[in-house]
């Protein structure tokens, strides 16, 4: 949901996804004279179906990490005492199917002696993931943060099913009630999953079965050497949940290709009693322990029987272990590259493996005409697409969540990229040693140690949110990677959801959560890399707040990094002069 207010030339905009909600904010530029920043407070309305009486809604100014220099207390901080200054804000503690009402005041006066300047107050919904549309859930996978050692401490989530629970938030849930929908025999679910191992999961597809439902199971099983055991704990995790006599192994790929599917095609009988298709689930989310609470994925339920009766043609193909041309031959009739040169509402679901690279031109030219751009990469971005980032129009507005440097070819090329003004990249990382933030000789921050608790992959959405802000968002997800191998040889499928605003917002403000998360991790990782490099000790300095309005001035120089923030989250126009 989305909602603007303004008001004495302070102007808000709020983007509210299901546990996220972004605030961009603007102010006329003859109100930024002697402007100290923002506060800002939430007021808790309760859900949607049971609002909370007034005497219940609590009012709460929101936190703040950075105080003036001039205030030597310790201690947590909120952005009454301490203002936010910079121009979006993300609240990353909502609930789902919730009302909030936001006010956000500009302060003036004395960073002592805070005055209060205009002021907006905007009421929104959060996104209900249960819609029967589109049904989208991200998990947490924040096991690398100090909100997991707060709550869970040093603990391994494999060793604590509360921090999986945590980590999942709902993802796991989500996908065990899709599959419970199959209630009798009068359904059926049909299932193409690369890495099929969590035993709660396939105990899902079981119980399925146990109703009556037909239960029908592709899972990966190329033999690759050492290199790839994946085949075998499949083939183990299938024996020992009772579904090997339901399961289809997919061998019939080239060797250096994979059967990168996860998706499950709900279908109810017709009146005639045949099955036919009415919803699929799909996403980046592998069946293991990983997928679901360790790396950051999400999963996508879309209950359109056209979408469903492709997943299902697509199934089928799979689970007769089609060889690789006539299964190119068969997907590039069953669905073509989509023509994007018309706006308007649609899902186009695309599958490979393609014969040739329009896929990824698709990707690249989806880039390209975008004024805002999100994108989410696991590996290595494929040069049609990597070169969308090597040269950002002048106006554009680019956001790059990385697992690793080698996303983009190694860190010459992140350095390339990061030459551009439009260009902001976050690369998965950790704290790897305690912070301790000090500032007028007084300890403000401490910071713990943190943990992946899992190896390999940290980032593992394929995204792109193409001008997710605007009147005719595309949103690009899947399982498929945004690589040559992913398009010319592996089995993977994608959804390009265009104009779909609720999508659009759910999908930018979970990138948003995890940009943010890591964005101020890499930016430290690289620092005192770079201090070790030149041979320097790192120390970390406590960033502070100016006592002037100096800090706003690079928001109003024009084409600035900053003023297209500010004017991309807030909606605004662009600056002029």
């Amino acid at each position: 949901m989305r909602a603007t207010s303004s008001s004495g030339g302070l102007r808000v905009r709020v983007i509210a996804g299901t546990h996220n909600v972004l605030l961009g904010i603007d102010l006329d530029e003859a109100g930024r004279a002697g402007c100290l920043g923002f506060s800002i407070w939430r007021t808790d309305l309760g859900p949607t179906d049971a609002p909370f009486p007034a005497d219940q809604q609590v009012t709460r100014a929101l936190p703040s990490g950075v105080r003036f220099p001039s205030d030597t207390s310790t201690g947590p901080t909120t952005t009454e005492h301490a203002p936010l200054q910079r121009f979006r804000w993300g609240d990353y503690t909502a609930d789902p199917n919730h009302r909030y009402r936001y006010g956000v005041t500009a302060q003036y006066g004395a960073a002592t002696a805070l005055t209060a300047g205009p002021s907006v107050e905007i009421e929104i919904t959060t996104e209900d993931p249960t819609s029967r549309d589109h049904s989208v859930y991200f998990n947490r996978a924040a096991a690398a943060s100090q909100a997991y050692i707060r709550r869970f401490g040093d603990t391994d989530p494999a060793d604590s099913p509360e921090a999986r629970a945590w980590l999942s938030r709902g993802l796991e849930e989500a996908i065990l009630a899709f599959l419970s929908q199959a209630r009798d025999a009068s359904f059926g679910l049909h299932a193409a999953i690369y890495e099929f191992q969590r035993p709660e999961l396939l105990q899902g597809l079981k119980a399925a079965h146990d109703r009556g439902a037909d239960v029908q199971v592709v899972y990966h099983y190329r033999h690759n050497g050492d290199k790839d055991d994946t085949w075998k704990k499949n083939e183990a995790a299938a024996q020992a949940n009772g579904l090997a006599d339901l399961c289809v192994q997919r061998k019939a790929n080239p060797r250096s290709a994979i059967m990168h599917d996860k998706f499950v095609v709900l279908l109810e009988k017709d009146t005639a009693g045949s099955l036919q298709p009415i919803a699929v689930w799909t996403g980046s989310t592998n069946w293991t322990d990983g997928g679901v609470y360790g790396q950051l994925n999400v999963g996508h339920a879309v209950y359109d029987a056209t979408v469903a009766q492709a997943y299902e043609a697509l199934f089928q193909l799979l689970r007769a272990d089609s060889q690789a041309t006539p299964l190119k031959n068969a997907l590039a009739k069953l669905t073509p590259i989509p023509d994007l040169t018309s706006p308007g509402p649609r899902i186009s679901p695309i599958f490979s493996p393609q014969h040739d690279k329009r896929m990824l031109e698709l990707y690249a030219a989806i880039c390209k005409q975008a004024t805002c751009l999100m994108v989410s990469a696991p590996f290595e971005l494929d040069a049609l697409l990597l070169n969308t980032f090597a040269s950002t129009p002048p106006g554009a507005l680019h956001f790059l969540l990385l697992d690793k440097e080698a996303s983009l070819g190694g860190k010459e090329e992140v350095t390339v990229i990061e030459r551009e003004a439009g260009n902001e990249i976050a690369i998965a990382a950790t704290l790897d040693t305690h912070l301790d933030q000090y500032q007028s000789g007084l300890l403000q921050h401490h910071f713990e140690k943190e943990s992946f608790h899992h190896p390999g992959i940290h980032i593992h959405s394929k995204i792109i949110a193409a001008d997710p802000f605007g009147p005719d968002p595309i949103v690009v997800s899947g399982s498929a990677n945004y690589s040559a191998n992913s398009t010319l040889g592996n089995d993977s499928n994608t959804l390009v959801i265009r104009g779909n605003l609720a999508v659009a917002d759910i999908y930018a403000t979970e990138f948003m959560r995890m940009f943010d998360h890591y964005h101020f991790r890499a930016t430290l990782a690289k620092a005192e890399r770079d201090a070790k490099a030149a041979g320097k000790p790192f120390t970390e300095t406590a960033e502070q707040l100016k006592e002037d309005d100096t800090w706003s001035a690079p928001y109003y120089v024009a084409d600035s990094r900053e003023a297209l923030e500010r004017q991309t989250f807030s909606g605004s126009a662009p600056a002029s002069g």
